[in-house]
């Protein structure tokens, strides 16, 4: 199966400037594997191989996933314990969307799941046992991409919020 590599740059015109720069340089248009070699030039990496190694995984506890180190927000800790567990859903919307991204790191790029699978993962995030609720609303939010019949989930490419960002790199 294809691995899939989230591709972020924090300033777009730096990298048009140094991607411009590189083909100018080059000879002929670039192959493939070039082409991934100048990406990940332009957005700081050494090489794609660099850029790849900084996707996988640090290290995961026993349940496989990896281990957060995002620290939760002031507003959310009176819901959300250090484990990342949502004890109850908050009654302010602006609270209930932060915590979903906290949800939609749990799931991996470029995998599909299906709904068993998805609860299976959102479970041991939430102490208030309303996964469906979780589901829905990371659907609703187009965090997780559904099939038309509800039997596929993905995790849709999103940029976090300020002070989530770390969230983006898990899996």
């Amino acid at each position: 199966m294809k691995q899939v590599i989230p591709f972020v740059a924090a300033d777009i015109s730096a990298l048009a400037k140094s991607l411009r720069k590189q083909l100018m340089a080059c000879e002929q248009f670039p192959t493939h594997v070039e082409m991934l070699n100048l990406l990940a030039k332009a957005s700081g990496h050494q090489n794609f191989q660099q850029l790849k190694a900084q996707q996988l995984p640090l290290e995961a506890d026993e349940s496989g996933l990896e281990p957060l180190a995002v620290d939760i927000p002031a507003k959310l800790k009176p819901f959300m314990d250090q484990d990342y567990v949502l004890r109850q859903w908050p009654g302010r919307y602006a609270l209930q969307q932060q915590s979903l991204w906290f949800f939609w790191c749990r799931f991996r790029y470029g995998v599909e799941y299906s709904e068993a699978e998805v609860n299976a993962l959102l479970k041991p995030f939430i102490g208030f046992g309303d996964h469906p609720l979780i589901r829905r609303e990371l659907v609703n939010k187009s965090l997780l991409g559904r099939t038309d019949d509800g039997g596929r989930y993905w995790r849709q490419s999103a940029i976090p919020p300020a002070g989530f960002e770390r969230l983006a790199e898990v899996w």
